[in-house]
């Protein structure tokens, strides 16, 4: 299987795929791998994410605890690493039925903004290089994602910026790879981990009240649907 990873400071996406001779996966086939930057008016978090096909497991620091996040069929499992404890989620239909329409679990912001509205403004340079900016302006404050000039239009970052509170949220995407080798048992939980099962009816009652699961839902969207 051929494979490709690249920064996106040293590499443009687009000219990858040709110099390497290789075709782009298609649409909703196929695994991902990416490495994303989020800052702003909240920590710095860095992650890790695969996708492949209808299934995503996501790595992050959390205040020093390392959470696992996989998202597989109607099951959304969050676990701390070093608690061997977590919960399992059973995720809302709307997003269940949202996973055929993605071309991966993640790293859909453009698909998210034009659906809601949004346009294409102009061109902007990262690290000498050039993508496409789109925007979204409306009652809840501006949003934006520039993506690869290509077919694929893989997200760089994305910017928001709330009317409301004024807080701004930044999230830079550093490195893309595509058809890498993962297995499916990668998508599986470590099997030391205690799981607490939760329907979305109860986890929707009890989430208002008390913590449920090491964290908050990392990725509200694979559980919610948008």
């Amino acid at each position: 299987m051929t494979s490709f990873s690249l920064r996106i400071e040293s590499a443009w996406i687009a000219s990858a795929w040709i110099a390497l001779g290789l075709a782009a996966p298609a649409l909703g086939q196929g695994t991902w791998y990416a490495e994303r930057l989020s800052s702003g008016d909240s920590p710095v978090r860095v992650e890790h994410l695969w996708s492949k096909a209808d299934r995503l497991r996501a790595e992050t620091v959390f205040l020093g605890h390392p959470i696992v996040t996989i998202v597989k069929g109607d099951q959304y499992v969050m676990y701390d690493r070093l608690t061997l404890s977590g919960v399992s989620i059973g995720r809302s239909p709307v997003a269940v039925k949202q996973d055929a329409g993605r071309q991966r679990l993640f790293g859909d912001e453009l698909d998210v903004l034009i659906e809601a509205g949004g346009e294409k403004v102009r061109s902007e340079e990262i690290s000498g290089r050039s993508c496409d900016l789109y925007r979204l302006t409306d009652g809840q404050g501006r949003r934006e994602v520039c993506v690869t000039q290509d077919e694929i239009r893989l997200p760089l970052f994305r910017r928001v910026w709330l009317r409301n509170s004024g807080k701004t949220a930044e999230a830079r995407y550093l490195e893309w790879s595509s058809e890498i080798d993962v297995g499916d048992a990668y998508f599986e939980p470590d099997p030391r981990v205690t799981l607490e099962f939760v329907t979305y009816e109860d986890y929707i009652a009890r989430a208002s009240k008390e913590r449920i699961g090491p964290v908050p839902p990392l990725h509200r969207e694979l559980l919610h649907g948008r």
